[in-house]
């Protein structure tokens, strides 16, 4: 028994130790594949289509609420408004700086909180037929300066190096922040007399990843030790009395992923207005008529204006790009959005989640380690990943935290086949080779469900109800000492081979070889349900092979068939064990195949078998009889070659029998007396009743076997 339990406890080490080396192994490979670069490229890239699908799936589901979007309005410099202007007041692109102080200035006197533009104005505005570009400069200066309230950008780049300044709003709790990347210098910086007394600046350029997609935004850049702010953290910053959100989160490179409240364009995600509209509500407000867009609409909304006419080139690839592309106006809108909700895209601790996901990895391996029931253990793996996929999800749409779904999918399907090849290597050959052991005494199915199975042949036993089968040839004792040795042998193996391929065919376990004949079980290991059929279908195919081997070796068999609650197990003793089956069950079917001589028959049959049989059978009753060794009396089921005339006039004279009518009975004997052949069943009776006369009508009892 101690033996066993350390075996037992050996056994659990040594899975506990094989998951824990495939784990990290697994989890290691992922890290190269998703971390270290170059390599990591492709990891990098199946991330991205996991974070892109969770935005559309997320607004195929939801279809994003629109609330978040209703501070911010995109004032939108469209292919309408251009065309316009072009055709209908002779205003070519770019357009003179009255048209965005006019813009700027309606805006504010509707409530604006900010005029946020994404358009450069690095140069003096140009002389024009009808007006002056000074004038135009002076007239936009004065609604920047006057209000407080106007946004300009500007550009910076990592490979130029500018003397350029530019004094910009400054961010107090920067130093709360880490990992803010550093660009060389700032170019095309706002037209000189913007910049005079004017702090309202933020840059406007946003790095795509490698696949030219959108979905990182800087805050904030370094350049010559001074920090700068982007359009939209200045927007942040000038309404929120400049300090930065200090749980923002920043990734290792200094920006933030985005959280994308839906679809860019026109009546998808954020509220829409074209320029050509505020200018003619500008127009008609100065002369006292109905405004197209209602009073009140842009009231404590911030206003985000830039370039959504195809010919501006300002469309972008975001996740949402898919079909069409993205204004870049609503990137820094979006971004702005972000810092406001404080609902960017955040990221577990790598330590965290990377230990989150071994524990993960590491339990499933410990169930899978050498384990036999391969296709249940497959089910139950990718089934966990799909839940954890689903976790990640709900914990992406809920909460904000994208987690590294791509890693741990890649890390799980790595571990499960470093798994399987670990199985194959260590448990394969050795499965093979009980299969192939197996294979000579069940079918190949339950010889392969055997080997696979994860339940152990243990020493001991439990009960079952299950159905066995006797075979004996009869008459071999003679054939043996009438025939050279190889013959018998040769004979002998011949009419056991075909027995047994018959049983394995029904799902039967060639239990043990008995001489001249075999026991097999029928529903004991594994367990089915129609065992009882199995058995009597194998009696009849086994009898009909006797038939056609009868006629070269003339040799004949007894069968006999019962079901019943038996002890299945390893038997043994001494070092030597034995898969078998024991109890009356057992007992009763060797009784069963033997009463055959008495009866002249074939095939006996037991009435609990009867009475489990779904199937019609070439059976009929016998009689009750108590077998040796029993004293309750059992109900026997015959099968013999005669005439149904016969059985059914058998059949007649047992229930005289059993119902004590001795004149009908001795008619039924005469009947059976004048056949010119011995119906071997009605024999038996005859001789019984003239040995015991007393006893008749009452159950037959065996002395012999």
């Amino acid at each position: 028994m101690q033996f066993s339990s350390n075996k037992k406890i050996n056994k659990i080490i040594k899975k506990i130790i094989s998951a824990f080396i495939i784990a990290m192994i697994s989890l290691s490979i992922c890290f190269v594949f998703f971390q270290v670069e170059p390599i990591n490229v492709p990891g990098k890239t199946l991330q991205n289509i996991v974070y892109d699908n969770f935005f559309r799936l997320i607004n195929d589901i939801s279809k994003q609420d629109k609330s978040k979007t209703d501070d911010v309005i995109i004032v939108a410099i469209d292919d309408a408004s251009l065309k316009n202007f072009q055709e209908k007041k002779h205003i070519l692109w770019p357009w003179p700086r009255n048209i965005y102080a006019i813009i700027s200035q309606h805006l504010i006197n509707e409530g604006a909180k900010a005029v946020v533009f994404d358009v450069i104005f690095n140069n003096p505005d140009i002389d024009r037929v009808d007006t002056y570009g000074e004038d135009n400069d002076l007239f936009f200066y004065s609604i920047i300066k006057n209000t407080g309230k106007v946004i300009l950008p500007f550009n910076i780049d990592n490979k130029l190096e500018t003397d350029n300044m530019l004094d910009v709003v400054e961010i107090e709790n920067v130093e709360h922040f880490k990992n803010i990347k550093e660009y060389k210098s700032i170019i095309f910086p706002p037209y000189e007399l913007f910049t005079k007394n004017n702090t309202n600046f933020g840059f406007v350029d946003i790095e795509a990843e490698l696949d030219g997609v959108i979905r990182e935004y800087f805050p904030f850049v370094k350049i010559k030790d001074k920090c700068y702010p982007s359009l939209a953290t200045t927007t942040y910053l000038l309404a929120n009395k400049k300090r930065m959100p200090e749980n923002m989160f920043l990734n290792k490179n200094g920006s933030f992923k985005i959280n994308w409240y839906g679809p860019g364009g026109v009546n998808k995600t954020f509220a829409y207005s074209p320029v050509l509209l505020i200018i003619s509500d500008f127009i008609n407000k100065r002369r006292g008529l109905p405004l197209d867009i209602p009073e009140g609409a842009f009231k404590d909304k911030v206003i985000f204006i830039g370039g959504t006419a195809r010919g501006l080139l300002d469309m972008k690839s975001t996740p949402f790009s898919k079909d069409e592309a993205y204004p870049g106006v609503e990137i820094h809108a979006t971004a702005y959005l972000n810092m406001v909700q404080k609902s960017e895209i955040k990221s577990l601790s790598p330590f965290l989640e990377f230990s989150i996901y071994f524990i993960i990895i590491f339990i499933l391996l410990f169930f899978g380690v050498k384990t036999k029931a391969i296709k249940k253990y497959s089910i139950i793996f990718f089934l966990s990943m799909i839940i954890i996929f689903i976790s990640q999800f709900f914990i992406f749409n809920y909460f904000k935290i994208m987690t590294q779904t791509a890693f741990v999918i890649v890390a799980f399907l790595i571990a499960y086949l470093i798994t399987q090849v670990y199985n194959y290597i260590t448990e394969g050959r050795t499965s093979n080779m009980i299969k192939n052991a197996l294979s000579s005494y069940l079918s190949p199915e339950l010889a392969k469900e055997v080997a696979e199975s994860e339940k152990s042949l243990t020493v001991g036993g439990k009960n079952v109800v299950a159905s066995a089968l006797f075979i004996d040839i009869a008459g071999f004792t003679t054939f043996s000492e009438k025939n050279s040795v190889e013959k018998v042998v040769a004979t002998l193996n011949l009419y056991l081979e075909k027995f047994s391929e018959s049983i394995m065919k029904n799902k039967g376990f060639v239990n043990k070889y008995l001489g001249d004949g075999l026991m097999a079980l029928f529903g004991a290991y594994p367990q089915y349900e129609d065992h009882a059929d199995m058995a009597v279908k194998s009696a009849f195919e086994c009898y009909k092979i006797n038939n056609e081997l009868a006629k070269e070796y003339g040799l004949n068999v007894r069968i006999g068939v019962n079901s019943g609650k038996m002890i299945v197990g390893n038997l043994g003793g001494g070092g030597k064990l034995e898969f078998t089956a024991i109890g009356d069950s057992i007992n009763t079917t060797s009784r069963l195949e033997g009463a055959n001589k008495f009866f002249s028959t074939n095939i006996l049959i037991g009435e609990d078998t009867k009475k489990l049989l779904q199937n019609k059978y070439d059976i009929n009753y016998v009689g009750k009889f108590s077998l040796k060794g029993k004293d309750i009396p059992y109900g026997i089921y015959y099968y013999c070659d005669a005439a149904d005339e016969y059985k059914k006039r058998f059949s007649q004279m047992i229930k005289v029998y059993e119902n004590n009518d001795l004149e009908t009975f001795k008619k039924y004997i005469k009947y059976f007396a004048s056949l010119d052949f011995n119906f071997g069943p009605a024999v038996f009776y005859q001789n019984y009743y003239q040995k015991n006369e007393k006893k008749f009508g009452k159950p037959i009892k065996f002395t012999e076997k």
